[in-house]
Protein backbone atom coordinates (compact mmCIF):
# COMPACT_ATOMS: atom_id res chain seq x y z
CA UNK A 1 0.00 0.00 0.00
CA UNK A 2 2.61 2.48 1.19
CA UNK A 3 4.73 1.86 -2.32
CA UNK A 4 1.33 3.00 -4.24
CA UNK A 5 0.87 5.43 -2.20
CA UNK A 6 4.74 6.74 -3.17
CA UNK A 7 4.00 5.91 -6.52
CA UNK A 8 0.84 8.05 -6.61
CA UNK A 9 2.57 10.62 -5.56
CA UNK A 10 5.56 10.85 -7.36
CA UNK A 11 2.91 10.94 -10.94
CA UNK A 12 1.19 14.20 -9.20
CA UNK A 13 4.72 15.78 -8.87
CA UNK A 14 5.51 14.53 -12.51
CA UNK A 15 2.06 16.06 -13.82
CA UNK A 16 2.61 19.45 -11.75
CA UNK A 17 6.27 19.89 -13.02
CA UNK A 18 5.02 19.17 -16.26
CA UNK A 19 2.74 21.80 -16.35
CA UNK A 20 5.86 24.68 -15.18
CA UNK A 21 6.79 26.76 -18.24
CA UNK A 22 8.03 30.29 -17.37
CA UNK A 23 9.03 33.51 -19.51
CA UNK A 24 11.49 36.07 -18.67
CA UNK A 25 12.26 38.81 -20.86
CA UNK A 26 15.95 39.25 -21.75
CA UNK A 27 18.64 40.85 -23.66
CA UNK A 28 19.57 39.20 -26.24
CA UNK A 29 23.48 38.85 -27.74
CA UNK A 30 22.51 41.64 -30.25
CA UNK A 31 21.06 43.80 -27.81
CA UNK A 32 17.08 43.60 -28.53
CA UNK A 33 14.66 41.83 -26.46
CA UNK A 34 14.57 38.12 -26.25
CA UNK A 35 12.47 35.51 -24.10
CA UNK A 36 13.94 32.99 -22.46
CA UNK A 37 11.32 30.03 -21.87
CA UNK A 38 11.84 27.53 -19.71
CA UNK A 39 9.92 24.43 -19.27
CA UNK A 40 10.14 20.71 -18.83
CA UNK A 41 9.55 19.51 -22.60
CA UNK A 42 10.69 20.92 -25.96
CA UNK A 43 6.81 20.70 -26.82
CA UNK A 44 5.94 23.01 -24.25
CA UNK A 45 8.73 25.38 -24.69
CA UNK A 46 7.58 25.74 -28.49
CA UNK A 47 4.02 26.01 -27.65
CA UNK A 48 4.98 28.64 -24.79
CA UNK A 49 6.90 30.67 -26.98
CA UNK A 50 4.78 30.93 -29.85
CA UNK A 51 1.93 31.99 -27.65
CA UNK A 52 4.33 34.63 -26.03
CA UNK A 53 5.47 36.23 -29.26
CA UNK A 54 1.77 35.82 -30.82
CA UNK A 55 2.82 33.78 -33.63
CA UNK A 56 6.44 33.14 -35.54
CA UNK A 57 9.47 33.40 -33.90
CA UNK A 58 13.47 32.66 -33.89
CA UNK A 59 15.46 30.22 -31.97
CA UNK A 60 18.49 31.85 -30.63
CA UNK A 61 19.30 29.46 -28.16
CA UNK A 62 18.86 26.56 -26.38
CA UNK A 63 19.99 24.36 -23.91
CA UNK A 64 19.22 21.22 -21.80
CA UNK A 65 19.93 20.03 -18.24
CA UNK A 66 19.26 16.31 -17.10
CA UNK A 67 19.72 15.35 -13.36
CA UNK A 68 18.57 12.89 -10.73
CA UNK A 69 19.83 10.08 -8.71
CA UNK A 70 18.73 6.53 -7.73
CA UNK A 71 16.74 5.75 -11.42
CA UNK A 72 14.97 9.52 -11.03
CA UNK A 73 16.00 11.97 -13.58
CA UNK A 74 14.19 15.16 -14.64
CA UNK A 75 15.77 17.25 -17.50
CA UNK A 76 15.17 21.43 -17.59
CA UNK A 77 15.26 23.14 -21.07
CA UNK A 78 15.77 26.21 -21.89
CA UNK A 79 14.42 28.06 -25.27
CA UNK A 80 15.63 31.70 -26.11
CA UNK A 81 13.97 33.18 -28.41
CA UNK A 82 13.92 36.45 -30.77
CA UNK A 83 9.51 37.48 -31.67
CA UNK A 84 8.95 38.17 -35.11
CA UNK A 85 7.63 41.54 -35.71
Amino acid sequence: MVKILINIFKLFIFTILLSCTTVKPIIGPDGTENQLVSCVSVEQCYIKAREVCMGNYKIINTSTDTSGSDGNTSTSIDLLVKCDK
